[in-house]
């Protein structure tokens, strides 16, 4: 009888285990730029795994000098459109954050004005 309870306990908290683990997965990307010198530039999505749309869009200035309060920075899309956002300082960081929609295949891209270093996360639609 033991171990007919035993088969059954395991069973019951596998089928637990595999109805908790199949919840949507949020995949959330990102990248920095990695060099001793210079701005660290630093890019994240927060967006379904899979999805054409990277959700809300969080680019970062991890060592900004302490005087700046704010920076400009100018964002690629996969696709070549380009445009610019105000960072502002947070946490003693320079923080810009954004939601841009459904996004073609390809590279999302952030690069601080007055950096050449650029950070970037690939956008991969499989829907």
């Amino acid at each position: 009888m033991s171990r007919l309870l035993r088969v059954l306990a395991v069973g019951l908290t596998t089928t637990a285990l595999a109805i908790t683990l199949d919840v949507p997965a949020h995949a959330a990307a990102s990248a920095c730029t990695h060099h001793l010198s210079g701005p660290q530039v630093c890019i994240s999505t927060d967006g379904a795994s899979g999805s054409e749309n990277p959700g809300r869009v969080t680019t970062a200035w991890t060592n900004p000098p302490q005087s700046r309060r704010t920076a400009t920075v100018h964002i690629t899309e996969p696709g070549g459109q380009r445009y610019t956002l105000t960072a502002r300082r947070q946490r003693g960081q320079l923080i810009a954050t954004f939601t841009p929609g459904a996004l073609p295949d390809g590279k999302l891209c952030a690069r601080y004005q007055g950096s050449s270093r650029t950070a970037c996360v690939q956008i991969i639609d499989r829907t």
